[in-house]
């Protein structure tokens, strides 16, 4: 129940336990009904004050031409009936603002709804802008494609056409190539089975030449193998004499060096008899005696060398041949 009604019903209450205290309606006021209450506005509870009390004239009224118990059971009867008016008028008001409440959440959900359902239209309606701008773009690039294909197809039969007549062109073209090729093909294994018979008899020739030359070059190695041996025979033989004339030239060389150890001992001597004064004349003599014995022995051992020099080129003209023959062979 709201402020008000509840301030309607408390005024009735107050001013109906004032009167059963003794008061009079009429000497019931909003003061004594707002002290009583202590809540509501008092123009709220001065009209319902007044109507209290025309509802209670009107009652009164009625209960001067009744009996007093008929009077008081009316007045008690009025009351509950006012009570009981009040308490529907309060539930049905509560009930209406309940509904009131309900229908303006409903109001407000509605307006929302249809905020969002303009909103979805305004988009709709965009999209069906950009929609209509694209199937006319879809429309121009259809009739595009549509002249294209045309164009196309006109290429396409247009090459139908130059294909069919290529290939009566490549047919005719290779019945003449089969032609050429079979009468080439003859003209060649002719020209084969004459080379052929060309080369078999070149062939017999070269086996024949390649067999002199075999024959020669049997004959030839069997030759070189005799003069490599003989080679090796004379070989043999200059090793020999090169072993003895180097045995020769070991005892010359020990021989010279003999003279030359006998000649640093000559020279010792002669040093020794310088510093004698009184056999200097015969030392002088003996020097060159010895010096003469030197000159000898050197002019002995220059000789042996040119003997051994002469013996290594012997020898080493006489491997030359033999190396140059086994080469050859």
């Amino acid at each position: 129940m709201s402020r008000v009604s509840d301030t309607r019903q408390r005024t009735r209450e107050a001013a109906a336990a004032l009167v059963a205290e003794g008061k009079r309606p009429h000497e019931l006021t909003v003061d004594l009904i707002y002290a009583a209450i202590r809540q509501g506005s008092r123009t709220t509870i001065n009209d319902e004050l007044k109507l209290w009390k025309d509802e209670r004239t009107k009652a009164d009224a009625l209960g001067t031409d009744l009996p007093p118990a008929i009077a008081d059971a009316m007045r008690s009867l009025w009351v509950a009936a006012v009570e009981q008016g009040e308490q529907v008028f309060g539930e049905q008001r509560q009930a209406l603002e309940s509904d009131l409440a309900t229908l303006q959440r409903t109001h407000d959900v509605v307006v929302v709804e249809r905020d969002a359902a303009l909103s979805t239209v305004q988009q709709l309606q965009q999209e069906i802008e950009r929609l209509r701008e694209q199937n006319a773009q879809v429309q121009l690039q259809l009739s595009q494609e549509s002249e294209a294909k045309r164009n196309a197809l006109g290429q396409i039969q247009a090459l139908q056409r130059e294909i069919a007549t290529v290939r009566a062109d490549m047919t005719q073209q290779l019945e003449e190539a089969r032609d050429v090729q079979q009468r080439l093909t003859s003209e060649f294994q002719s020209t084969i089975a004459a080379r052929d018979t060309a080369f078999q008899s070149e062939r017999d020739k070269a086996n024949e030449r390649v067999e002199v030359a075999q024959t020669r070059m049997l004959q030839e190695t069997d030759a070189a193998r005799e003069g490599l041996r003989q080679a090796e025979q004379q070989l043999a033989k200059a090793r020999k004499r090169n072993e003895e004339q180097q045995a020769n030239l070991t005892e010359l060389r020990l021989e010279v060096a003999h003279h030359q150890r006998e000649l640093a001992k000559s020279e010792t001597q002669v040093k020794s008899l310088a510093d004698v004064k009184i056999e200097r004349d015969k030392l002088t003599l003996e020097l060159a005696t010895l010096h003469g014995q030197l000159a000898g022995m050197t002019k002995a051992v220059q000789s042996a060398e040119a003997r051994a020099i002469a013996a290594e080129s012997r020898l080493a003209a006489a491997q030359t041949p033999a190396r140059k023959r086994r080469r050859t062979g």
